[in-house]
């Protein structure tokens, strides 16, 4: 489940269209998130991310569209971008069903003997804090899905368990009874606990046991001859990093906890805060655009303070005053501190979330030898889509820079119209994604890439044996 778009009530203009409803003018009251731009009198360029890894699509260029739809076409583009998001939710879950259960695919250092017997994936509940310090609803529910595996015996039942990091104090996280099936499937899903607790941000590793029926165990046994099943996240530093992150820190760092995410305090991964921020785009994005129909002096400061906050969260902080010298900063300043776009690779801190996402965690990912052939796989198609989003969102940025720096009158000319729709469609394909009305592919966004990074943390089962010990 992805959270609803929150929308705050928007400032008085008569005459707005109700494509999406501006933001309140008061950013104490409204959700802020972080962005990345930056400039000095002329436009400052986002850099292309340099990269590692030779099988990742490369940066495409900015460039601005040659044609933009025209205003009467307006209704069609927000519907047809409903049944696009409509798409993409299916399409997520029918992509859920075969990863989870792929191809036969083993762990990197795994043999291939010890076949997958089933799949532990995490699922945010949705009911996320606006909070920056909170990281509450975020991958804090599991599934479990087994399949081929033989009956409990008589009087016994599997229970599955979610174990701490192996250095950490034990606190087995009891997750049920798996439901067993006569064709030899099981299944649990755990709802997770009243604090909606990130189940990612402590716990690697997953056990399931075979106890009494009757009397459910409080923890796992001790005893290993009643331990069945194993699967885990390694935490085996990467060799090739400099960093040194395991497979368990990348997954966590995207969709639990962040160290640079936290030294600018903000608790949860990057993931959450990459489409956070993407969705108040959209939202304000949508609220300038119909700012337009006003054409009174009202409605242009509406657009401005909306182009100013869109500005902000593409930026971050730092650059917003470099590009916008003595402007106010109308978003939490906190949630302004990191960016969505970069533009100095070498000395910009904290790097942006598109150049961290991509660059930084998937390269690295990919590289490492305990990285399953579906999570590699994973990583590069979210790659692509980081690419395609990256591109998007620097024309949101272009434009939004030029119609800041535009008169009233030019504001509110067809030069002014056109730029503000583009910005507005820019901004729904970068979070929603584009389909190509010729052959109905989809050019993915950060709604896909948030439920792809969420896939990454796919726990691959396997019987415990003497190749593939279980441990608690």
């Amino acid at each position: 489940m992805t959270p609803q778009l929150q929308v705050t009530p928007p400032d008085t203009i008569a005459g707005a269209l109700p494509f999406v409803q501006p933001a309140m003018d008061h950013a104490k009251l409204t959700p802020l998130l972080p962005n990345a731009v930056a400039q000095t009198p002329a436009l400052i360029t986002a850099a292309a991310p340099k990269r590692s890894a030779p099988d990742l699509p490369a940066l495409v260029p900015v460039e601005l569209p040659s044609a933009v739809l025209p205003r009467k076409r307006r209704r069609g583009l927000f519907i047809a971008l409903i049944a696009l998001l409509i798409v993409v939710l299916i399409g997520s879950g029918v992509g859920t069903y075969f990863v989870f259960f792929p191809r036969g695919h083993t762990t990197g250092n795994t043999p291939p003997a010890i076949p997958i017997v089933g799949h532990t994936f995490f699922i945010s509940s949705g009911l996320i804090s606006t909070n920056p310090e909170s990281n509450q609803g975020i991958t804090d529910q599991l599934q479990v899905n087994m399949e081929k595996i033989p009956p409990p015996q008589s009087g016994k039942s599997y229970y599955a368990w979610l174990l701490s990091v192996s250095q950490a104090d034990w606190k087995p996280i009891s997750l049920g009874k798996l439901a067993f099936n006569p064709d030899g499937t099981a299944s649990l899903t755990y709802a997770g606990d009243a604090e909606h607790t990130d189940l990612l941000a402590n716990n690697s590793r997953f056990l399931i046991t075979e106890e009494d029926a009757g009397t459910p165990p409080p923890s796992p046994s001790l005893d290993q001859s009643t331990w069945r099943y194993y699967a885990e996240f390694s935490q085996k530093p990467g060799l090739q990093d400099p960093k040194k992150y395991s497979l368990y820190d990348h997954i966590q760092h995207l969709l639990a906890a962040d160290p640079k995410l936290k030294d600018a305090g903000l608790n949860g991964g990057l993931d959450i805060w990459l489409f956070r921020n993407t969705e108040k785009i959209v939202e304000w994005s949508g609220s300038a655009r119909d700012a337009w129909n006003s054409k009174s002096a009202a409605g242009a400061d509406l657009i401005r303070r909306q182009l100013s906050r869109i500005l902000a969260y593409l930026d971050g902080t730092i650059y917003y005053h470099i590009e916008l010298p003595g402007e106010s900063l109308r978003v939490d300043p906190t949630i302004a501190k990191v960016a969505l776009l970069e533009f100095d690779v070498e000395k910009q801190d904290p790097p942006g979330y598109l150049y961290h996402i991509g660059t930084r965690h998937l390269h690295a990912l990919i590289q490492l030898p305990d990285a399953s052939p579906d999570q590699k796989e994973l990583a590069v198609r979210i790659s692509k889509a980081i690419d395609n989003v990256n591109v998007w969102l620097q024309t949101v940025h272009n434009d939004a820079l030029k119609l800041f720096k535009m008169t009233n009158g030019q504001l509110f000319g067809d030069d002014g119209r056109l730029l503000l729709d583009e910005l507005a469609t820019q901004a729904n394909y970068a979070f929603v994604g584009q389909i190509n009305p010729y052959t109905s592919q989809v050019k993915e966004g950060v709604v896909q890439v948030h439920y792809n990074i969420q896939r990454l943390a796919t726990f691959e089962i396997r019987e415990c044996t003497s190749s593939h010990p279980c441990a608690l």
